[in-house]
């Protein structure tokens, strides 16, 4: 396990926006390659949900108020929420999550900084847990390789709620509403949900890759986890390396047909692997920090 508060600002580029991040866990540093979707372990559970807040009505109504006043579109669509991420005695990687919304997470996380640092001191003093009042709805980004070693990135449209004009990889959230029947209820648990949940973790990458830029699932492979991220305010993201059969001029060719997606971003391109240390575009923090997870592995070719 690594933590940083802003790890790779510099070798990423002077032009990276300045927030910082958390680096929760480098699988690089933790047998990388051995983090499967079988091997990995999830404890979902309705017991690591958000803890209710007495002042809940007046923060997430607000906030939610004036969310869907400036854009009428938003819905509360449901989210995995990050309860813990860690190692256990075996080295092996245990993820623990709940329930959450997107209302939750505009309502918490996104609340301005001086309300936000009351719910931490509420959350540590009433249960021990400064994170036990936020959402930290969980998000995902994969660093998407080329078949000639060259990292796609997209940059973000205006149309987008946070960091726009920014670069990142293909990116958003697990979907609890793709899990089946159950997942989303009071009380589901067990090795059904539980199996359900891991299916989805590992899914919505490829989703993701797919609805943004179009390349076909059938040419991307089987994601492979590398690390886990919480930006300046604790949202979470899982971060994934995915390889693509189609080299860079496939990418663009499946991009430029229009992906179901496409209005999150206006551009479409490409960094060498080799010298992506250097990068000298504006990244995202989720990217910076899917990067600095992918740089060992890369600085390694994969053997390990």
């Amino acid at each position: 396990m690594a933590s940083a508060a802003a790890l790779g600002q510099g070798a990423l580029g002077e032009c990276a926006p300045p927030e910082p991040y958390t680096l929760l866990l480098s699988c690089p540093l933790v047998r990388a390659n051995t983090v499967t979707r079988e091997s990995l372990r999830v404890d979902y559970d309705r017991r690591h949900d958000r803890k209710p807040h007495r002042d809940d009505d007046e923060n997430i109504g607000r906030a939610w108020l004036a969310a869907t006043e400036k854009n009428p579109r938003i819905f509360d669509g449901s989210k995995f929420r990050l309860h813990r991420i860690a190692l256990d005695a075996h080295g092996d990687v245990v993820i623990e999550l709940g329930l959450t919304g997107y209302r939750e997470y505009l309502g918490t996380n996104r609340l301005p900084a001086a309300a936000l640092r009351q719910l931490e001191a509420d959350g540590q003093a009433d249960h021990a847990n400064p994170r036990a009042h936020l959402s930290d709805a969980l998000g995902c980004e994969t660093v998407l390789l080329t078949a000639d070693d060259q990292v796609v990135l997209l940059r973000r449209s205006s149309s987008v709620a946070t960091h726009g004009g920014l670069h990142n990889g293909p990116s958003g959230h697990p979907e609890p509403a793709r899990c089946g029947a159950g997942v989303e209820g009071a009380g589901a648990q067990g090795a059904a949900a539980t199996a359900a949940v891991v299916h989805e973790l590992y899914d919505s990458v490829l989703q993701e890759t797919h609805e943004e830029t179009a390349v076909p699932r059938d040419a991307l492979s089987e994601p492979q986890l590398i690390g886990c991220m919480a930006d300046a305010v604790g949202k979470p993201d899982l971060l994934f390396l995915t390889r693509t059969s189609l080299d860079a001029d496939g990418v663009r060719a499946c991009y430029s047909q229009g992906p179901e997606e496409g209005w999150e971003s206006d551009r479409l391109v490409f960094w060498p692997a080799q010298t992506l240390a250097e990068c000298t575009l504006a990244l995202t923090p989720v990217t910076r920090a899917a990067i600095a997870c992918f740089l060992p592995l890369w600085d390694r070719g994969f053997r390990e």
